[in-house]
């Protein structure tokens, strides 16, 4: 069984022509979603939100824990029909601590073959949360995200390199693109080794992903879905769709295979209308299909060479 942590998070979606929406984001009702079509048995541990934005979460049809909180991540995002998007926090969450996993998480983790920690901002997971989470002896899942962003609100920006207490507690690490570029100043395989975690994962939108392992550094390709502009959550899914593989028995390349494979048919279920977010994703008219998309973002760039970014 896979366990998946995460804020349960507000987004404020708007897309060209149509009014801002509200809809719940975050890696809980994304993994959830990808987790219940590939038929994984996953549960979801999370706080955040309302109860009303949180029914999308319940319709997935996995176990779910709602844990405590005082306030809740709220995001908002420009959704463009290139596929580029921008991104902002205007509120952040109630952080995830270790008296929470040996407490109301106690219950969900006890089974757990493998944790992902869907990480949103820089203290969303802090290095003694991840060490609490490491010390139940399950292969840990972080997305890379969430320690590189600066926690400040406002637009999103990413701060390199990723703190040592954070990279001791993980197993898998997954980063996108131009994440990669902000931890480790390049995508080359070398420095992702170099960070002694046993896998790093570099998601390239369209173009699949590179699994860097202590002996390989493998291509997986995936075959583009054009001419969708909201891509969010397809990292979420990634990572879950990769820990529930391995968690099966597939090695580390197999699983990014498969997780390339269910991420592409959730977008082209998205593109056909019949699995947008949560029902009620605003799509933009006239889009491109010149390009495949996964998530791109809009400025600001922080690697100084591409207005492109890939989530």
């Amino acid at each position: 069984m896979i366990a998946v942590i995460g804020q349960s998070v507000v987004d404020r979606i708007k897309v060209p022509g149509k009014p801002w929406v509200e809809r719940l984001g975050g890696a809980p009702v994304f993994a959830a979603q990808a987790l219940t079509a590939a038929g994984a048995d996953a549960i979801i541990l999370t706080r955040g939100a309302t109860p009303e934005l949180r029914r999308p979460l319940h319709a997935c049809g996995l176990p779910v824990i709602e844990g405590p909180s005082t306030c809740s991540c709220v995001s908002e995002m420009e959704l463009y029909p290139d596929g580029t998007r921008t991104d902002a926090f205007v509120e952040f969450g109630q952080p995830f601590t270790p008296a929470d996993v040996h407490g109301w998480m106690s219950p969900g983790l006890r089974n757990a073959s493998a944790i992902v920690c869907g990480a949103q901002w820089a203290d969303d997971f802090p290095a003694e949360t991840l060490a609490a989470l490491a010390g139940l002896g399950r292969p840990i899942y972080l997305d890379g995200q969430g320690p590189l962003r600066v926690g400040r609100p406002g637009p999103i920006a990413l701060r390199g390199p990723l703190a040592p207490d954070v990279l001791q507690a993980i197993t898998v690490l997954k980063l996108a693109e131009e994440e990669a570029a902000a931890a480790l100043g390049s995508t080359d395989p070398g420095p992702a080794r170099a960070l002694g975690i046993p896998v790093v994962a570099v998601t390239l939108a369209e173009r699949g992903a590179v699994i860097v392992t202590g002996t390989q550094a493998a291509h997986v390709g995936v075959e583009p879905v054009l001419g969708l502009a909201d891509t969010v959550g397809a990292g979420d899914a990634f990572l879950a769709l990769m820990a529930a593989a391995c968690a099966g028995g597939a090695s580390p390349v197999e699983g990014a295979g498969g997780a390339c494979a269910g991420v592409a048919t959730l977008l082209r279920r998205r593109l056909d209308g019949a699995g947008t977010p949560n029902g009620t994703a605003p799509e933009a008219a006239g889009e491109s299909p010149s390009r495949a998309r996964w998530s791109r973002r809009r400025p600001p760039d922080l690697s100084g060479s591409s207005g492109r970014r890939h989530a």
